[in-house]
């Protein structure tokens, strides 16, 4: 597929501000809102914001087990809105919880689990039929239907979230009958590879109810014009629901929120968490400080915690499908024409060691292959995996034969000189989310010899301003890859198109579309021409296993060679559980999906030991 078919076009922070005007910027900003008109929020069209009925037991507080997992997500008094298209939508843990997906993925099984879908079937012309199981129902009673899922794909079309790329929102996606659903893609994309297809859709999360959301649906369908369709997306970014106004499908529901603290109960319309004995409460013990007064059962925190009360213990680590990686940019001519340059620097970096302090139980990335570690083994052969070389592992040695090469020398101090004499400096800021990682980075090329400016800025300047005019020759950052699509064309198209910082579509040009390598699987073997996009469109587009695996092996293949970036660890979700008064298995791989320990606790209950 062309590149400007494949560039994904979100409803970006920025239009959502144009679109919302100065009373949805105070919304946006976390301050009262409206509907981005001056309306009362009341009359937004579409608003069924009346307080939803479900049943709630009595006495739960008495005859069910208290759990706190350390959430501060209490929606009391509107701290939060429950509309997945505002700003405070809450994406992390309250969305893990509350709301059921179509299936999962499993990155240790490489698989979809099913959930709300027992079972789907995709064509050769990728139209897909889902059966949804019968079982499931929104907390309030009601049942959940293909008509709900259609609702969703739909919304998230209009509203520009990428998924209308490949569905068209107004003929895509139909509800058959109350389970069955069709999903077809649109004319370009009857070729996509069933995988990669599969990843636009299959974790479907259902946080929209045709009830809810349908007035906003009429009114998508009957504009006309750019303009009508703006005004309509104007009111569901304006569309602000309450914890106890929203309808539920997943396996927990909100069903108190005051100033102390929020309860989730099971859903008891949800076919495995009706059986729960054990109920969340939020809002009290939050963060590190529950940690360590051992007051919290479960959280999603930093894994270099130390001296934590003996009763945490960690599960498998999950990866969410990006890398934290060495980024490295296109200023210094060295590092923009010599990949022997960019491999020298990632030689001389202990990642080994980097992982291991600031991601204990993560391990390093061996491949650097443009495929995150987690998964890259589904898709690239092995015995290209065994003849990559793996930079992880310092070697200073190498790293300075790889710098003679090119023409690099020390001076008396020690340090590199450029071919030209010139003392070699490079430019390395980072955003503060990495300074601990970027520290030891710095240290170990200062070590080695090469002059460094390293210098640490606020993350929204790092993105604004370093981020956006590629103002380094190297940097860090976590999201290399793409995040949640767990597929090997989904990350690699990500590094050579994305606007941020795309080889081929900004001027961090480090490489051309055609390239020269190694003969795949041989380091040692004779040079052979590689196209890029080419080999990005026969894996789009691959029809069987093997063709995948051959596609994505030649692209492994060359971002290993030419190294754009040197991946360093998958970015992983790590967990800290009370082990000694629950139940907890740490050695189930059920942790290794996208919504980690709701999954667990799904397959496996929770109990008091």
């Amino acid at each position: 597929m062309p590149a400007d078919n494949q560039s994904k076009e979100y409803l970006s922070r920025r239009k959502m501000l144009a679109l919302t005007g100065a009373a949805g910027a105070a919304t946006i900003a976390g301050c009262s809102g409206g509907n981005g008109n001056g309306d009362d929020p009341d009359d937004v069209l579409g608003s069924n914001t009346e307080e939803i009925e479900a049943e709630i037991p009595e006495n739960y507080e008495e005859e069910m087990h208290e759990a706190n997992p350390g959430s501060s997500a209490n929606p009391y008094n509107g701290e939060y809105i429950f509309n997945e298209y505002h700003q405070l939508w809450n994406g992390g843990d309250m969305q893990e919880t509350c709301f059921e997906y179509l299936a999962v993925y499993n990155t240790e099984r490489g698989e979809y689990i099913p959930r709300v879908a027992e079972d789907w079937t995709v064509d050769e012309n990728n139209n897909v039929e889902v059966q949804l199981s019968e079982d499931y129902g929104w907390h309030d009673g009601s049942d959940i239907t293909a008509e709900d899922f259609a609702a969703r794909i739909r919304m998230d079309g209009y509203m520009q979230m990428g998924i209308e790329q490949y569905i068209d929102p107004d003929e895509g996606v139909r509800a058959v009958d109350d389970y069955t659903l069709e999903i077809e893609p649109r004319d370009e994309y009857t070729d996509l590879e069933q995988g990669l297809w599969e990843a636009q859709w299959a974790e479907t999360l259902l946080t929209v109810s045709a009830e809810q959301y349908g007035d906003f649906l009429e009114q998508f369908e009957e504009a006309s014009s750019e303009e009508e369709q703006q005004s309509v997306q104007e009111d569901v970014i304006g569309f602000e629901p309450q914890w106890n106004e929203v309808k539920y499908s997943g396996p927990f529901f909100y069903a108190e929120a005051n100033e102390q603290y929020a309860d989730r109960l099971p859903n008891p319309n949800h076919p495995i968490a009706q059986d729960w004995e054990f109920f969340l409460r939020v809002g009290i013990y939050e963060e590190e400080e529950g940690l360590r007064s051992g007051d919290v059962d479960w959280l999603h925190n930093d894994p270099t915690l130390e001296d934590l009360p003996e009763k945490y213990d960690e599960p498998p680590v999950s990866y969410s499908g990006q890398t934290l990686a060495i980024i490295f940019g296109g200023e210094d001519e060295y590092i923009r024409d010599y990949p022997e340059v960019r491999q020298a620097i990632a030689y001389a970096v202990d990642m080994p060691n980097v992982t291991e302090v600031t991601s204990p139980g993560t391990p390093v990335d061996e491949y650097s292959g443009g495929i995150d570690s987690g998964y890259i083994e589904n898709f690239v052969s092995e015995d290209v995996l065994d003849a990559m070389p793996n930079y992880a592992p310092q070697d200073t040695d190498r790293a300075a034969e790889l710098l003679e090469e090119v023409g690099f020398s020390r001076n008396g101090d020690d340090m590199w000189e450029t071919p030209d004499g010139d003392l070699w400096t490079l430019n390395f800021p980072v955003g503060d989310w990495f300074e601990t990682h970027s520290e030891m980075v710095y240290n170990n090329l200062a070590e080695f010899g090469i002059d460094v400016d390293w210098y640490v800025q606020e993350m929204p300047t790092w993105q604004a301003e370093t981020q956006n005019d590629l103002a380094y020759d190297l940097t860090i950052h976590l999201n290399y890859g793409m995040a949640r699509e767990y597929h090997a064309h989904s990350d690699l198209y990500e590094e050579m198109y994305s606007t941020t910082r795309g080889i081929f579509t900004t001027d961090r040009d480090l490489f051309a579309e055609e390239v020269e390598v190694p003969e795949v699987g041989n380091p040692d073997g004779d040079t052979v021409t590689i196209n890029i996009p080419e080999e990005l469109e026969a894996l789009s587009t691959a029809d069987t296993d093997e063709a995948v695996q051959e596609h994505a092996s030649n692209l492994a293949w060359v971002h290993n060679q030419l190294l754009p970036a040197a991946m360093v660890f998958p970015w992983s979700e790590h967990y800290w559980v009370n082990a000694g008064e629950w139940d907890f298995d740490l050695e189930t791989d059920d942790w290794l999906t996208s919504n980690r320990i709701t999954h667990y606790l799904l397959q496996n209950d929770l109990a008091p030991e």
